[in-house]
């Protein structure tokens, strides 16, 4: 590629609108077009943003009916057309670049990378998961990694902790090709103003009672079974307080929490919507909540934070490496002792009792996504990182 041709790139990414992952996909892919860059997204047929908005970039849907209750063999064969098809149209589009996204690191995922190497096309990956949450507290093969590692010229992830773990199964890995960017996942589609009535009203919740949101889709490590606990110690002291979760369990059974529910006699003081919400709804739950929850057990990037952050959110977190990097406790944001329910329990009375912190941390919340999760600003370094892996740059 010489200084006058555009840079050329493929984005594959098949999980797409099947779980949510849309709305970080098309932000990041607009903002690398916008860097200039002639950008393809190659994403799964349950991905609909591009139909309701125009951008910067074409999008293509090979991977075909890859979710769902069919045979896992036929989605397996129907994943692997996908890549083909990937693969394929991005050589004639003679594409220098794939930009990949791992979650996890199995032999679909290496198909992807497969097809991509053995066509002498530079390979970026970002590394959303460095461990699969679906098999949190297991044992992991680190030998699975080997393969992986010889395809990929440059490495992105999110965190400074992401990147140390990272270290573990990819030892031999330049460290000067693992670059930190931040997740970035600020509402650039639907963010008109929307005041806690509004959004009540929109979602038929209680307008006479404070309500503390879990966000997200509900794994192991994400800590809700943490959350009802403290929520039941919560509920004694300020009776008034509903907490409201939303997202579909992932891996894990909807029974498990269910059963602390009951336990726990927190089937009147609890809202629970295991549903996945549309992407235009999503800012409704932010603005009619008082507190947004955070209780994770382990992440290496939280999607979910950025969002609250973005949506001007009072947060309670977890004091997680990853947390303590953007949350600066009693700023922007409010931490407690990871798994401990009776410390959060206790930062969550606290906060909803007095409102002048929580505006304060509204304010200082929103102030953070702006300056430090911009798109243009991922844009541009995740650009850059495209350059290097062209260049044979370390």
């Amino acid at each position: 590629m010489n200084d006058h041709e555009r840079l050329r790139v493929a984005m594959v990414e098949p999980i797409g609108g099947h779980s949510g992952n849309d709305f970080y996909d098309f932000g990041l892919c607009k903002a690398i077009a916008e860097q200039g860059t002639e950008l393809t997204f190659y994403t799964c047929d349950e991905t609909d943003l591009d139909t309701k908005f125009t951008f910067p970039f074409r999008t293509e849907k090979p991977y075909r009916k890859i979710y769902g209750s069919d045979p896992v063999l036929l989605r397996g064969f129907r994943y692997a057309v996908g890549a083909l098809k990937t693969a394929y149209d991005a050589a004639r589009s003679k594409a220098a670049v794939v930009h990949f996204h791992v979650y996890h690191f199995a032999a679909r995922e290496y198909l992807n990378f497969y097809l991509f190497h053995r066509k002498g096309i530079k390979i970026v990956a970002t590394i959303h998961d460095i461990e699969s949450f679906d098999k949190y507290g297991s044992d992991i093969d680190a030998g699975k990694y080997d393969k992986f590692q010889r395809c990929i010229d440059q490495i992105i992830v999110h965190s400074d902790y992401a990147k140390l773990a990272l270290k573990k199964y990819f030892p031999d890995f330049p460290d000067q090709k693992i670059h930190i960017v931040p997740h970035g996942d600020s509402d650039f589609l639907f963010n008109k103003p929307i005041t806690k009535e509004e959004a009540r009203i929109k979602l038929d919740l209680p307008m006479d009672q404070q309500l503390v949101l879990f966000f997200g889709q509900i794994k192991k490590v994400k800590g809700l079974d943490v959350l009802l606990k403290a929520h039941s110690i919560v509920r004694d002291r300020l009776p008034n307080v509903k907490l409201l979760v939303v997202g579909k369990p992932w891996k894990v059974e909807q029974e498990e929490f269910d059963n602390i529910v009951k336990e726990l006699n927190l089937s009147n003081d609890c809202i629970l919507n295991y549903s996945y919400v549309p992407n235009e709804i999503i800012p409704y739950y932010f603005a009619a909540s008082d507190i947004v929850t955070l209780p994770y057990r382990e992440i290496y990037s939280s999607g979910v934070m950025i969002r609250s952050l973005d949506y001007r959110s009072a947060i309670i977190a977890s004091d997680l490496d990853t947390f303590k990097k953007i949350i600066v406790d009693g700023e922007n944001g409010v931490l407690f002792r990871n798994e401990d329910e009776n410390d959060l329990a206790e930062k969550i009375i606290t906060l909803l009792q007095d409102s002048e912190k929580m505006k304060r941390l509204r304010i200082n919340a929103r102030k953070t996504a702006d300056e430090k999760f911009s798109w243009q600003m991922i844009g541009k370094r995740v650009n850059d990182i495209y350059k290097m892996a062209l260049n044979g740059s370390i």
